[in-house]
Order: C-alpha cells, then sequence, then structure tokens
C-alpha cells in the first residue's frame, strides 16, 4: 500500500510575518553584541579618539596607525580598480563569441565605471571591508522612467492615432481646429532610464544568519534601512499600508553603535537631527528587504522569496526571486564563516603602545623643561609667582639655594628602539611595508639598481596583492556577472554607446546566456609597464627575423602594440593606432611614390634619349642611303645622258646619211626626168 504524500499548509500572511521578524531579531542580537562594538572600537581608533589619556594633564598624542594601515592599503586597492583598466573581460565559449564578448565587456565596464559612481563605491565597500570585516554591496536592475513634455501642431487624425498608439506616449492633450481639421496639443513622452545599479550598504543595515558560511548559503540575508513614507510611495508601495507602518523599532538602526561612532568626531548631535521631521510624509521608518526560502504555497518545496517589510507589522510587498542581490567583499576570509577576520582590530594594538612610548617621550620632555621644584619653606616671599610660570618671570625668594628643581629620572634608552620595533610589527601585520610605499630610504638608494628595487616592492606587496585578489574574485568578478545577468533578462532593445572613441551597437540578445569571466590583476604602475614591456620585447623578437615575415604580419603587429597601450592604462587606443582591417587596400608611402616617379621619370628620359639616337642614326642611315640612290640615280641618268647623246649622235648621223641618200635620191630622180644638155664632169 502506498503511503500518501505529506501536505503542508500554504503560508499566511502572519506566520510571514512572524518568520522575517524572528529571524531579523536574532540577527540584529548578533551584531548589537560582538560585532558591533567592535566596529564602534575600530571606527574610535581609526578617528584617533583611543587611547585616551591616562592621566589629566598627561600629553594627548594619539598614534594613527589603524588610519594610516587602512588608508595605505586602500590607496593601494583603489589605485588598482577605480582606473578602469580592464581587469574583467568575458570569456567566448566560441569563435562566433568573440566579437560578442568583447563588446559585452565594454559595456559591463560603461555600465560599472560610468553609469554607476564606481570610484565612490568601491572606497567605501573597501574601507567597510577593511573596518567591519566586510563590505557588501546591493545590486540590482532600477527600472526608472523619465518624463518630458512636448508640444505638437497641424497634424492629421491619422498623425494623431498613430502618435497616440506609441508605448512611450502618454497624456496626449489635443484640440481641433474646425477650419483647417488638423490638431495641435502637448503630450507626456515616457523616457526608459532603466539601468543596473550598485550601492555600497551599511554594516549596520546589513542583517544575515550568525552561523551562515556564505551570502548564497544564508538562510535568510535582508537589508534594513530607513526611508521617508513619502520615498516608498514613490517607489510605489501602496499608500495605505505605508502610513499604517509604525516607527516604533526606528531606533534600532539609527541609534546603533557603530553608526553612532561613525559620527563622532563630528558630534552625535548631528546623528538624530533629522528625526525632528516637520511632517509625516518626511517621517522615517524602518524596512526590511528580507530574502528567505519559503513554502509560499504549501508545495512541499521552498523557494527563494523577497519579502519587503515595514516596521514589525505590515508586509509591503512580496516576490518570488531567483538569487540574493547582495556581493561582498572579505579582506581576510576565515573558511567556511561569512565574516573573515577584522583588518584594522589588528592594529589596535600597535596603536595603543606607539601612543604609550610617543606620549612618554612628551611627557618626560616637558617635565625635563619644566620640572618640579622642592622649595625650602620660608624660601620664598610670594608663593604666587612661582605658581604663575610664566617665561622669564622672576621669584623673590630669602635665600639662593630655597628653590632646588627635583632629580628626574633620564629617559629609558630603549624606547626608540621599541617604537622601531613596533614600526615592523605594524608592517607584518598589515602586509603594508615602508618600501611598497617608496619610504624605505635604505632600499631606495643609488646603491640598488632599479631592478633590484623593482623587485624588492614586488616582493614586499604580497599580502597587498592578496588582499586585491580577493577583492577581484570574491567582489569585481561576482559583480561584473551579475551586471551581465540583469542586462541579458532586462536590456531588450540595442543602445549605441560610445567604447575607446568608437560608436558601438549593443545587443544583449546576441549574448549567451551562460558566460564566465577572467579577472586579470595587476598591482600598481610597475607591474603594468613590465606587462607592456613583454609584448614590446615580443614585437623586436619577431620583427627582428625576415622569416616570420608571414608569420607576423600588420594585423598581428597591430595587436601586439594594441595589447601594450591597454597594458600600461590608454584607453583611447584607437587615437594613436588604426585597426588595419579598416584600411581596405594599403596606400603606397609617398616617399616611394617619388623615388618611382624619379626613377619613371629617368627611364622616361633614357627611352627618349635612346629614341632620339636611334633615330638620328635611322636618319643618318637615310640620308646616306638616299645619298647613294641619289648619286645611283645621278649616274644612271648621266649615263642615260650618255646614252642619249649617242643616240642623238648615232640619230643625227643616220639622218644625215639618210637626207643624203634622200638627196641622191631625189637628184638621180630628177636628172633622169630631165637629163642635162651639156656633159658635164661630175667629181666626186
Amino acid at each position: 500500500m502506498a503511503k500518501a504524500s505529506k501536505k503542508f499548509k500554504p503560508v499566511s500572511e502572519s506566520e510571514l510575518k512572524t518568520l522575517v521578524q524572528k529571524y531579523s531579531t536574532s540577527s540584529a542580537e548578533y551584531y548589537s553584541s560582538k560585532l558591533s562594538e567592535e566596529r564602534k572600537k575600530v571606527m574610535e581608533y581609526y578617528h584617533g579618539e583611543k587611547p585616551a589619556p591616562s592621566h589629566a594633564g598627561n600629553s594627548k598624542y594619539v598614534s594613527m596607525d589603524v588610519f594610516d594601515a587602512v588608508e595605505s592599503l586602500k590607496a593601494v586597492l583603489l589605485e588598482t580598480f577605480s582606473a578602469g583598466n580592464k581587469i574583467v573581460s568575458f570569456d567566448p565559449q566560441s569563435d562566433a563569441d568573440v566579437e560578442p564578448m568583447r563588446v559585452a565587456t565594454e559595456y559591463a565596464d560603461y555600465v560599472v565605471f560610468r553609469q554607476n559612481d564606481a570610484y565612490g563605491i568601491f572606497s567605501s565597500i573597501i574601507q567597510d571591508g577593511l573596518m567591519a570585516r566586510t563590505g557588501i554591496a546591493k545590486v540590482w536592475w532600477d527600472e526608472c522612467y523619465e518624463e518630458q513634455e512636448e508640444e505638437f501642431s497641424d497634424i492629421d487624425v491619422d498623425s494623431l492615432e498613430m502618435l497616440s498608439s506609441q508605448e512611450d506616449i502618454e497624456n496626449v492633450d489635443a484640440e481641433h481646429d474646425p477650419e483647417t481639421g488638423l490638431f495641435s496639443g502637448t503630450l507626456t513622452r515616457k523616457i526608459d532610464k532603466s539601468q543596473v545599479r550598485y550601492v555600497p550598504v551599511a554594516p549596520e543595515e546589513f542583517l544575515i544568519t550568525s552561523t551562515a558560511p556564505s551570502i548564497h548559503e544564508a538562510h535568510f540575508v535582508a537589508h534594513k534601512t530607513r526611508k521617508t513614507r513619502s520615498e516608498l510611495i514613490s517607489m510605489g508601495y501602496d499608500k495605505d499600508l505605508v502610513y499604517g507602518i509604525g516607527n516604533s523599532d526606528d531606533d534600532e538602526v539609527s541609534m546603533s553603535p557603530e553608526r553612532l561612532a561613525r559620527f563622532e568626531d563630528i558630534g552625535t548631535g548631528m546623528v538624530n537631527l533629522e528625526e525632528d521631521q516637520d511632517s509625516e510624509q518626511t517621517e522615517h521608518v524602518i524596512v526590511t528587504e528580507a530574502y528567505m526560502p519559503i513554502d509560499m504555497d504549501g508545495s512541499g518545496v521552498a523557494k527563494l522569496w523577497k519579502i519587503t517589510m515595514g516596521g514589525t507589522d505590515t508586509i509591503l510587498d512580496k516576490e518570488q526571486v531567483d538569487r540574493k542581490p547582495f556581493i561582498c567583499f572579505t579582506p581576510l576570509p576565515l573558511p567556511h564563516a561569512f565574516y573573515g577576520g577584522n583588518y584594522a582590530a589588528r592594529v589596535i594594538p600597535t596603536q595603543n603602545a606607539r601612543t604609550v612610548l610617543v606620549r612618554g617621550i612628551l611627557d618626560h620632555t616637558v617635565i625635563t623643561n619644566n620640572p618640579r621644584l622642592m622649595v625650602v619653606k620660608g624660601a620664598v616671599q610670594n608663593p604666587k609667582e612661582l605658581l604663575e610660570n610664566r617665561v622669564g618671570g622672576l621669584v623673590n625668594v630669602s635665600r639662593p639655594d630655597g628653590i632646588i628643581p627635583l632629580q628626574q629620572s633620564g629617559l629609558n634608552p630603549f624606547v626608540f628602539q621599541t617604537i622601531q620595533l613596533l614600526d615592523e610589527d605594524k608592517e607584518e601585520v598589515t602586509g603594508v611595508s615602508r618600501l611598497s610605499q617608496g619610504l624605505n630610504k635604505d632600499a631606495v638608494s643609488k646603491q640598488n639598481s632599479q631592478a633590484m628595487v623593482n623587485d624588492m616592492v614586488s616582493l614586499s606587496q604580497q599580502r597587498e596583492k592578496i588582499v586585491a585578489r580577493n577583492f577581484a574574485n570574491h567582489f569585481i568578478k561576482e559583480l561584473y556577472l551579475e551586471v551581465y545577468r540583469l542586462v541579458l533578462l532586462n536590456e531588450k532593445k540595442p543602445k549605441v554607446i560610445r567604447i575607446a572613441g568608437n560608436f558601438v551597437q549593443v545587443d544583449p540578445t546576441e549574448w549567451a546566456e551562460e558566460v564566465t569571466c577572467t579577472v586579470e590583476l595587476k598591482l600598481g604602475y610597475n607591474e603594468q609597464q613590465q606587462e607592456a614591456m613583454k609584448y614590446l620585447t615580443i614585437h623586436s623578437t619577431l620583427a627582428a627575423d625576415p622569416g616570420n615575415a608571414r608569420l607576423y604580419n600588420e594585423q598581428n603587429r597591430y595587436a601586439v602594440f594594441k595589447t601594450a597601450l591597454e597594458k600600461t592604462g590608454i584607453k583611447q587606443v584607437n587615437q594613436f593606432l588604426t585597426d588595419p582591417s579598416t584600411l581596405g587596400a594599403p596606400q603606397p608611402d609617398p616617399f616611394k611614390v617619388q623615388e618611382m616617379q624619379l626613377e619613371s621619370r629617368k627611364v622616361a628620359v633614357q627611352e627618349s634619349v635612346a629614341q632620339t639616337s636611334a633615330k638620328k642614326t635611322d636618319d643618318h642611315a637615310q640620308i646616306e642611303m638616299l645619298k647613294l640612290q641619289l648619286e645611283k640615280m645621278q649616274m644612271q641618268m648621266e649615263q642615260v645622258l650618255r646614252n642619249r647623246e649617242v643616240d642623238v649622235k648615232q640619230f643625227t648621223a643616220e639622218s644625215n646619211a639618210a637626207l643624203h641618200t634622200q638627196e641622191l635620191h631625189l637628184v638621180e630622180k630628177e636628172m633622169e626626168q630631165n637629163p642635162p644638155q651639156t656633159q658635164a664632169v661630175i667629181r666626186t
């Protein structure tokens, strides 16, 4: 037979109030005892109020060892983390995630350092961690809108309907013009200013179960703060519920020991000045924002709920959430415990001892310069002259040996040696050495090389580096992951932000749901410079070998120089380097272009000279050929002339012969026709 499942009752509102009140009270009792008194004591030593003088009239000198230890380490951590040197980067899961993760890292830097006051918040968190064991920050998505009134004129009905249908338009007040049929009026535009916010939480306002190992594993975590009723109404809570909150529990936060000690140096009257309110609207009430697992519906499975309660009997809101919005920094963590060691409290014995020794030196100096006197009875005529103790004053005595200074013991010769031992003890306790601050003249001298001094400084910063890594891994890393998660869940529209001088579109919908991040920590400028030099050395090595031309191309060189500049803290890298991938085809070197032009001109001149020379040679050859042809033609003409002369002579001779023959024939013919009368002798 199957066993019937156990049934649970839903949690009623009265039971919910009881649970929140019970855990708040138990946590508050733990705070108001040892932890709260410790914080008060540390604050008094930090302000130099303790140790108080043991006797009236003694020196009131107070050694500020607690202040010096806290501020020295805070300065190192702030210089390291508040400069925005890209300490955290999101890891791409594939090649397609490289660019989205780069943009996500830049956008997270934008949220942490530009949308919020990173310097002020980090300063408060670090100081709380060093003085109150842990520093707490609250991270959440703040939905806020800004209303802006605008005017419109002369639009038709369709445009008015389209304008009214927009999501960010409210309170459209339009007037119709019957002559033109158009509309004019005003509207309210609702501008979304929602963003990720993170603020420091005062130590006395944060509640957690005393045995919790961490925030995530704690059964109960709460933020107990003071709000005015007007602030609660502006946050969206019901007006009737807000004015039904009692204020009987108000002194629990405002009069806590550490809060009183925080304002002690300016007067305790400043603490309660805000309590005298002029109206009920500005009256302060206690608001507890509690996070605890509750089986609200009786299903048998407890889920994380956020319960907002005003005073001790009014539940303002309850909401199921997926995580607690708190992250913490613990400088000296202890295993299996939420609260670690108190850094500042460890310096209190040094401040007590050093104060006593220095006061002894000062008191001894005062007594030596103004000793107590032994006076013979009746030797001083007017004792008032001796009691006034004026500088250069006169004392009338009846005998010269009537006033004798009491003999004082000398100053202990080991006092100054003990003070030096206390300085060394302070360095060992805090981990902040004089060498790391550049105050050790013996180490920072001309006898030691720069490299040796740098090595000594680096070794002296080991404890500081551990505290810095605790801040980086437990606070900064968690902060970036929470910023990533909140942006991914709530940022639905792309944004355009300016990153390194360029406007980049950020679309969180393209980001991966699961992400990891890497923390890269460099403590101080020296290590940053050394890291940059590594990349410059890589460039020198690769560029020196011509065989690496294919392996080490223009894009690789750009990446090396870009990383080296970023390591030195330069953000606007694009002002000094241009990404080769954005250039397109490479432009020729102007000097080389001029050289090529000169060479081409030289070649052209040489070709022209060669052509001219060749042409001259050809012309000379042609001339010679023409001369030969002319001579040949002349010879031919002369031959023709000679031939013609011969022909003419021959023709003339032949013609003469023919003519003579013809004449003879004519004569003979005539003689035959007309014979002569007398015989004549013909002579030939």
